[in-house]
């Protein structure tokens, strides 16, 4: 192989993973201004890690903190597009963690959810207690079914690591509520 070869394979190399990395968890803390709203969401926790998947699915935890300390929890299922796949009607997502079954059905969430470019995103209400199940769990699946085919995945070490990330990050102390948007007539006042 001449230099120029190597250098074009390593430039593709470097391209890969950097495509790798950007599908690895992290998380945000935002406050939707709009909704009054404080979200601590993880991102783009891919399930399988596993190098030119077809299909990328991505299963995500949301808390959404209300400004009377009420919080709503969700699952966020982030895929890239399916062929001919139409998500089936009631509960369409089963989580198997270490044989046992929960169920989910979508949902949507009171404040915006934005998916990412490529990605479609679906809304599961839940309970702060899955994510821990899911965090503790040695093997967690997952099935989303369509309407004439499922998808099934296994949760990588690593992305039910990054429940325990976000739980210890997140879940130490009471959720937080979103300060109290400044409008204009309280500003004035």
């Amino acid at each position: 192989m001449t230099t120029r070869g190597m250098k074009k394979a390593l430039l593709l190399t470097a391209a890969a993973t950097a495509t790798l990395l950007a599908a690895c968890q992290n998380t945000t803390h935002r406050v939707d201004r709009f909704d009054n709203v404080r979200i601590q969401q993880m991102e783009a926790n891919n399930v399988s890690r596993d190098w030119f998947e077809k299909v990328v699915v991505c299963l995500n935890a949301r808390r959404e903190v209300r400004a009377d300390g009420t919080a709503d929890h969700f699952l966020l299922l982030e895929h890239t597009p399916i062929p001919e796949f139409t998500l089936a009607s009631g509960e369409s997502l089963t989580l198997l963690v270490d044989g046992a079954r929960h169920t989910f059905a979508p949902t949507n969430s009171p404040a915006a959810v934005v998916s990412r470019p490529g990605f479609t995103t679906l809304t599961f209400r839940t309970t702060p207690q899955v994510f821990v199940t899911i965090a503790n769990g040695r093997k967690v699946e997952l099935r989303l079914k369509g309407t004439s085919s499922v998808v099934e995945k296994r949760l990588a070490r690593a992305s039910i690591g990054e429940f325990k990330s976000y739980l210890l990050k997140y879940f130490q102390a009471p959720p937080t509520p979103p300060d109290a948007p400044a409008t204009k007539t309280a500003q004035r006042g």
